[in-house]
Order: structure tokens, then sequence, then C-alpha cells
């Protein structure tokens, strides 16, 4: 390099040295372009994926910038006859048709030579006389920079007189030292790359705005934020590159915080960041949706809201629902919601609708809404146990449907939702079904010890069933924590707080529909919890009538000629038909180990249709204990109708399937699926499982025909949230 040219390098390094650290202590690390760096990523030294015009590069800072370099008449700069200005590279670019480079090199040598004029004709050849030099600039130009070093090295050893350009050489030495900043940045050696970009300051100009990005990025992962913004602050000040500006008001969003990121927006150029100005909203009002204490001004309510009413997507209205909801505004985060379920919003408008419904008392709406997608997520089965147990604490309570109460009660117990154990406690406690409440508040107590109002209301129940040593137990251990149990025996205290808790008050009516869908009171094996001790997946019973309808296949035991137990129970015949009536009344009121020893009892029968009944009678009764391997045994060694043995294998492949999904293993889950499809159609429940099965396993071509045919079937939102699911994944995998 010419001894001018040095000198002016070193006093534009001098200008960028202020540039970054005019924040604090003497900067190390240039960031504006020196000419040196101009030269050396004019020709292609900036990274393959940040191409840049020489149009584009930075300008020399304004003669009245601090640190600004010296130009000709300054004070302090002698007066020196313009240097030769050498053409071969120019000419060279031009004669390759290399647009791109040809800009650059024109740019760096106005920026080094201000009164030069290119030439008129810059499309003839490079007269240079020298081929061998004409083939390294062209390995250059291809990025072969290892090539290049070799030829040259092989030149100088052939030619001892021969040296290589220092032009070359400085753009050999740039392009090598950015792959070795580019190699640092992506083994997170941050240190290094500060370093290295200290060291070469040609690479962090607009030519290479990547180079500069990851500086930033060092300087934010070594505790050095302000140096980060000052870096981002350079690009935004100097860069044109319409998409490399705004990708740096991205980083800057995803990396500083808001006070850092202000300074840098107000060097936006007319709207051109108001991409970024509408993700800033949506980050306050999400932060705002989490922290009831954060406020947004009106601006940014408005411009999402804006936004939202637009949009066709649903991103923007559950934004909005959430922070209306937190502000206590439910009417309105009902609408967001809902309009986010309209755009096919999936299971986080699912959850938000839930919960402002709930929040505008609309409970057996949000109930029935959030039952949809309770296997959805965590958060939809918690909105769903939330607004479930509102529903059924209301005064008085309301006459519900027994499907609704038992899918609420299967909720309460898988989750062992402590609130929702309580609950269904006072809704039979309120439905003067007393008994059924103890054996709830109990279950909630199990659950959790040292929750109150589980106490309270089992304090309540055994003293309405005239169990004085359970409520004296109760009292002892709650008085000195709970006013109102310590209150339970003065008749005083008692008479007025009687009208005060709503959850307590005995609003028995005749007409009510009977509620059975409480646990049975099974004795605790050691060790184990209460919720422990029942099974998995229950049958589903009513303990006021003989059964007369269920889930699983239980034929009830009028269709089989039975007559409804007696009034005051379910007789003590232990041999033939009457055996055989115990064992099915035994088994409508939850009681399968006794059932199972009237089953056993009823196959010793000589009639056919008695054995055959009873065994099917036992396979339920073990199922509903949880002994799946006990009710397969009962089915292998009954002598038994094709038609009954085909329904009862179905049912113990299904056991198997849901033991096996719930295990995670959806290859052995989807065999046994397919073996129970030769005993039984397919349900939609199972072919929902089949669907996430194959979506477990990556098979999402699979998984989303199965989502597809249950939605074009019936419009079910759980198959809608699988084939969300998979667009999702399928869409990050892409990328």
């Amino acid at each position: 390099m010419h001894v001018k040219h040095v000198v002016l390098a070193i006093a534009v390094s001098g200008a960028v040295f202020y540039a970054i650290g005019r924040h604090g202590q003497k900067a190390d690390l240039p960031l504006a372009p020196s000419a040196t760096s101009q030269s050396a990523m004019a020709a292609g030294g900036h990274a393959p994926d940040t191409p840049t015009s020489g149009a584009e590069l930075v300008q020399a800072p304004p003669a009245n910038t601090p640190g600004a370099p010296l130009t000709p008449g300054q004070p302090g700069q002698q007066s020196q006859r313009p240097p030769a200005v050498d053409e071969s590279a120019l000419r060279y670019f031009a004669a390759q048709g290399d647009t791109r480079r040809l800009e650059a090199e024109l740019a760096r040598l106005r920026a080094l030579y201000p009164e030069w004029k290119p030439p008129a004709d810059l499309t003839s050849p490079v007269q240079t006389g020298d081929g061998e030099l004409e083939h390294m600039w062209k390995l250059f130009s291809e990025g072969k920079i290892a090539e290049v070093r070799a030829a040259i090295a092989q030149r100088s050893t052939t030619d001892s007189n021969w040296r290589a350009p220092d032009d070359l050489v400085t753009r050999l030495d740039t392009a090598e030292a950015a792959q070795r900043l580019v190699n640092a940045s992506n083994a997170r050696q941050w240190e290094q790359v500060i370093r290295l970009g200290t060291e070469t300051p040609a690479l962090l100009t607009c030519a290479n705005v990547d180079a500069l990005w990851r500086v930033a990025e060092a300087f934010v992962n070594t505790g050095k934020p302000e140096r980060t913004r000052d870096a981002y602050a350079y690009v935004l000040g100097n860069c044109n590159t319409p998409a490399e500006r705004v990708g740096t008001m991205q980083k800057a969003l995803a990396t500083l915080s808001d006070s850092l990121t202000e300074p840098l927006l107000a060097q936006e150029r007319q709207t051109e960041f108001s991409s970024i100005r509408d993700e800033i909203a949506r980050r306050r009002i999400g932060r705002a949706a989490d922290d009831a204490k954060l406020t947004v001004s009106s601006d940014d309510l408005r411009r999402v809201e804006a936004l939202a009413n637009a949009a066709t997507t649903p991103d923007d209205a559950i934004l909005l629902g959430f922070y209306t909801l937190r502000r206590n505004a439910p009417v309105k985060a009902e609408t967001w919601f809902q309009t986010a379920l309209s755009r096919n919003g999936g299971a986080k408008a699912a959850e938000g609708s839930v919960l402002a419904l709930g929040g505008n008392r609309k409970y057996q709406e949000a109930e029935a809404l959030g039952a949809q997608w309770l296997e959805a997520s965590a958060a939809n089965r918690k909105a769903y146990l939330d607004v479930a147990a509102s529903l059924i604490t209301q005064e008085p309570p309301p006459k519900l449907d027994p499907a609704v109460l038992e899918r609420i009660a299967k909720a309460v117990g898988t989750d062992r939702y402590v609130p929702g154990g309580a609950a269904l406690g006072w809704y039979a406690y309120n439905s003067g079904q007393i008994a059924p409440a103890a054996t709830w508040f109990s279950t909630a107590r199990n659950w959790d010890r040292d929750y109150e109002p589980a106490a309270y209301g089992l304090a309540l129940a055994r003293q309405r069933l005239r169990d004085q040593a359970g409520l004296r137990a109760i009292m002892a251990e709650w008085s000195p924590r709970s006013e109102r149990i310590a209150n339970l025996l003065d008749p005083r205290r008692n008479r007025e707080t009687r009208g005060q808790d709503a959850s307590r008050q005995d609003l028995s009516r005749p007409d009510l529909t009977r509620w059975d869908t409480v646990p049975e009171a099974i004795p605790t094996p050691p060790g184990r919890s209460f919720d422990d001790s029942l099974p998995r997946r229950t049958v589903r019973t009513e303990t006021a009538r003989p059964l007369d309808q269920d889930d699983i296949g239980i034929e009830p035991a009028r269709r089989r000629g039975a007559q409804a137990p007696p009034a005051g129970g379910c007789g003590n015949g232990m041999t033939g038909a009457a055996a055989l009536q115990r064992g099915w009344c035994l088994l409508n009121l939850k009681r399968p180990a006794a059932a199972a020893e009237a089953f056993d009892a009823a196959m010793r029968s000589r009639s056919s249709q008695v054995v055959s009944d009873a065994a099917a009678g036992k396979t339920y009764a073990k199922l509903q204990q949880g002994l799946t391997a006990e009710a397969s045994a009962a089915v292998v060694n009954a002598n038994l109708p094709p038609a009954r043995r085909s329904e009862l294998s179905s049912l113990l492949l299904s056991e198997r399937f849901f033991a096996q999904y719930d295990a995670k293993d959806f290859t052995g889950a989807l065999v046994t699926l397919s073996e129970r499809a030769r005993h039984a159609p397919e349900t939609t429940d199972l072919m929902l499982m089949r669907g996430w099965s194959y979506f477990n396993l990556g098979r999402y071509d699979d998984a989303s025909k199965v989502f597809t045919a249950l939605y074009k079937a019936n419009g079910s939102p759980q198959a809608l949230s699988g084939l969300t699911a998979i667009r999702d994944i399928t869409q990050r995998n892409r990328y």
C-alpha cells in the first residue's frame, strides 16, 4: 500500500474509534469505515449473505463531526500532490461484468481520492499485460481464497522480483478474517469475535453488515449493551440497504431494552420501521397482559387494535383478549377471543374464551367450550377446571346434566384438582347428598391436607351424618387454624354464620336429579393416596337406580330380564340368576369387589346364558377395579358367544391402548388400535388419539389425514387443534 494511503487510513480509523467510544472510556473497536476497510470489502470481502453495492458504502463523517478525518484545506493538514490511482481492480471488475464489485470499487476510490475522475471507458480490457495476476483476481472474485494464496506463493517462488499488489493482499487478509469472525461467532466465542473486529476494522463496514451484527451480539453477551447499541446506530446512520436496516432494528428489539431501542428508532427514514413499532407495541401489551401493574400508552393500544381489526390471523386478537381480561374487562375480552376463535385461533384462543366467559359468569357456556379443548394443553385444562369449579359452586346449585357432572368429576380426579374436589363436595352437599359430599371432601383433603375449605366441608358433612367422632377429630386438627371450624359446635356462633357461607347451605330439593359421580370410598392401601387406590378409568355408574346406559358397553340389568334392585339393597342371593342380579346391582353401586364375588357365584349356574352374562359382569368389575389382567383372564376362561367375546375384547384392547398411550408407547398403541378394529369400529375419541399417536411419532402426513377426516365429519375443534399443531411444526422445520 502506498504511504499516502496508509496515512489516510490511519486518519479515518482515528475518527471511527470515537464513533463507538463516545459514551465512555476510549473505545477499542472501530466501527466507521476507514479507507482500508472500504478497499477490503469493495471487491467481495463481505459475507455472502449480505451483498452490498458501492453506492451503499458509508460516507466519510462530516468535517464538523468530532474525530472526523482531516480533509484537504482543513487546519492541521499539509497540502500534498494527489497520489496515483491504481485502477487495475476497477478495470478488471468492469471487464468481468461484475457490477456489484465495480460499484463498490468506484465508491472506494472516490472516498480515497475525492478529486479523482473515473475513466470514460471502463469496459476495455485491463492493460496490465499480466495474465497470471488477472487469473488471481478471477479466483478471488470466485471466493477461492486458498487458490489465490497458492498462486501468489508459486509466482513468488518462480519470480523473486514479483510482489503481489497490496490491494489484493489486503482483500485476502480481510476475507480470511471475516471467515474467522463468523466461525468464532457460531462457536459463541464472544471475546474472540470482539478481538477480530478490533484487529480488522476493514470488516466493520456497510459492505459487511453481518460482521457488524455479530460483533454487536458479542457485546450483548459480554455485558456491554451500550456498545451493541452503538454498533446498531452505526448501521442505521450510514448504511442504506432497506432489508439490513430493518434487520438491524429487529435485532435491537430482540436484544436491547426499550431505553436503548428508542434512540435507534429515531434514525428511521420515512416509515421504514412501521413493522418494528408494531412489534414494540405488541411486546408492551404482552407484558401488560402478564402483569396488571404495567400500563401501556393509548397509542400502543390503538396501534394493536387497528392491527387486530385489519388482520385475518388470530394472534393480535388473542393478545388483546388477555390484556383486557387482566384489566377486569371480560366483556371486551370475550369479544376478542371469539374473534380469535373465528380465525382458527386454536387452543390459546379457546383458553382465553373460557376464562372470559367465566369472568362474565357464563359458566355453563364456559364449561361446554372448555370441555372441547380439555386435552389441548395444560393451560386449557386449568381454565376448564377453574370455570367448572365456579359452575358447581353457584348458589343455588344449578341443575346439570349428569354427563356434565361426570365430565367435571373425571377431569378433577385425573388432575387431583383440590379446589375442584371440594367444589364437587359442596355441590353434593348443597344438593342434599351428604354421604357423597363427605367422600369428595375427604378426597380433596387427601390431595392437600392443608386445604381448609375441604376440611370445613367434611366437618359439616360429618355433623350432618351424626359422625361426632369424625367431627371432633377435624375440629381438634383445625380449630387452631380455622375460626369457623372451631365454632361449629357453638350454637350461637354457628347460627350467626349459617347464612354467610353460600357454599355450605343445604338446598336439597325433592325433584333434583340424583348426582352420583363421586368415587367409591375404597380403603387406602399403605403408602398410597386415596386417589391412587382408584382405577385410572372407571365405569360410569349411577347409585339411585339400576344402570340403564353407559359409555363402555355394559348392558343394563333390565335388558337382561333382571329387575331393579330392591329399595333396601341388592339382595342376598348367591346362586344362579339371583347372584347375577346381585352382581349387576353391586356394580351399579360401584362396589366392584363385591360384584366380582357375586358374578363368580353366578358362573357356577347350569344356565349358559347366566354364565355368559356373569363372565361379562366379572370383566367389567375387574376393569372398574383397574385390574386389566384379571379382566382379560375372565374373558379368556369364559365360554362366551362370539358377539359377546368380540365386545369384551374390544373393551380390553381399548384399555390396553389407553395404557400404551399414557406410557408414550405410540407405536404399540397404534398396533393395538389396528387389532381392536377387527372387533369394533373406531370411535371419535380413539381416532383423535390415533392422530396424536402419528403426530408424536413424526408421521405428520398420516396424522393430517386422520385430523382432516374428523374435522370434515363433525367440525371437531380437537381435530382442528391437531391440524394447527402439524402446520406449526412443519413450518418450524422448514425454516
